[in-house]
């Protein structure tokens, strides 16, 4: 995500369990990394799969082309009035 020609310019600071930050230490050492680059390199992993998650619909391939077939065919009327509908509160 960030690249070192960026310049580190935030801290993020977290609270945990003992345990819990000895076993982050542990997987840190058997990496071969410091704890804040090991730490780094998940959270950067799990938030692109958490935006690709939340961003991108996977469909069946069955329901892509029934999808694909819907949006080729005409909009149905109850639709384009919905669409024209002025609401109250705008």
């Amino acid at each position: 995500m960030a690249t070192a020609a960026l310049g580190k310019t935030s801290r993020m600071d977290l609270r945990m369990e003992d345990d819990r930050k000895a076993a982050y230490e542990e997987a840190a050492r058997l990496k071969g990394q410091s704890l804040s680059q090991w730490s780094l390199a998940n959270l950067d992993a799990a938030a692109a799969r958490d935006i690709e998650e939340a961003r991108i619909m996977r469909l069946p391939r069955d329901r892509f082309d029934e999808l694909c077939r819907l949006l080729d065919e005409p909009m149905p009327g109850s639709f384009r009035e919905l669409l024209e509908w002025d609401p109250q509160w705008a």
